[in-house]
């Protein structure tokens, strides 16, 4: 019997070259290749197409902006502002747009813009609170008589088509200045003791006990007169709830119409008013 060798070939065998042969994937026809790219063309101009029409089309354009209730904005301004975006398409037009054009309006805080699709845009805010008024002051040379005082220390016109707010009446002020974004303030020092001052007024419960008509900014500090010539109550610069409550545990025993020094610690000194 005659011996030999078999040489098995694992996946391809030798060419008549003595290289070994390799396996091929099947190859794509040409057709299937502009079948494939004549495709993916095809996708982008339909979403090319889709995208155009949703950032022309009417369909899309802002025709109603809707907002909560308000009081003191005025009706008119508000409206204004919202006509500047009406007709715009709702996804060209920023909400941080928005937001800052009507943020201009001076009583309006905590302001929130939303889209509403497919056309109309929400517009949530809050308003500055007033809780004093201000008496008469000169701002570049014209008398602004319709003013208020809101609890972060800005001083806006009071709207004419309100009647005025029984509110206690800020007197003696220095001059009131512009600040950045064209709203009247108090000088920093002065707005934060005036808020402490009303937020204690708040906690003594004193308007409830003896209406305030004025709180009077004095060298010596705040005085507050009381309504019903009830006297007036002299607090300095300081510690205005220690002193309030002081006043609100001894006022049933004291006589009314005088004025009621708290500036000294743990007692009240009486005067007849000047």
């Amino acid at each position: 019997m005659l011996g030999g060798v078999i040489n098995l070939a694992v996946g391809g065998g030798r060419s008549s070259q003595g290289g070994f042969a390799v396996r091929r994937g099947p190859q794509r026809s040409r057709r299937a290749v502009l079948v494939r790219a004549g495709s993916g063309v095809l996708t982008l101009l339909v979403l090319a197409t889709a995208a155009w029409w949703t950032l022309t089309s009417s369909f899309f354009a802002v025709t109603r902006i809707e907002s909560g209730a308000y009081r003191f904005t005025s009706e008119a301004e508000l409206e204004g502002v919202f006509n500047e975006f009406l007709g715009r398409n709702i996804w060209t037009l920023s909400t941080d747009e928005v937001a800052e054009r009507i943020n201009q309006l001076p009583w309006i805080r905590d302001l929130r813009v939303l889209r509403r699709l497919p056309n109309s845009i929400e517009v949530d805010f809050r308003e500055w609170t007033p809780v004093l008024m201000v008496e008469a002051v000169k701002v570049d040379g014209r008398l602004r008589d319709r003013l208020v005082l809101t609890k972060e220390g800005r001083v806006l016109d009071f709207p004419t088509e309100l009647v005025l707010p029984g509110l206690p009446v800020l007197v003696g002020l220095p001059p009131v200045r512009e600040g950045e974004e064209a709203v009247l303030r108090l000088p920093a020092e002065q707005s934060g003791q005036l808020m402490e001052l009303i937020s204690s007024m708040e906690d003594a419960g004193l308007e409830a006990a003896n209406p305030v008509d004025f709180v009077v900014a004095r060298p010596e500090g705040f005085a507050i007169v009381l309504q019903n010539r009830q006297g007036t109550v002299l607090l300095g610069r300081e510690d205005f709830g220690p002193r309030l409550k002081r006043y609100m545990m001894a006022r049933d025993h004291m006589e009314p119409g005088v004025d009621y020094d708290l500036r000294f610690e743990n007692r009240i000194t009486v005067r007849e008013n000047d």
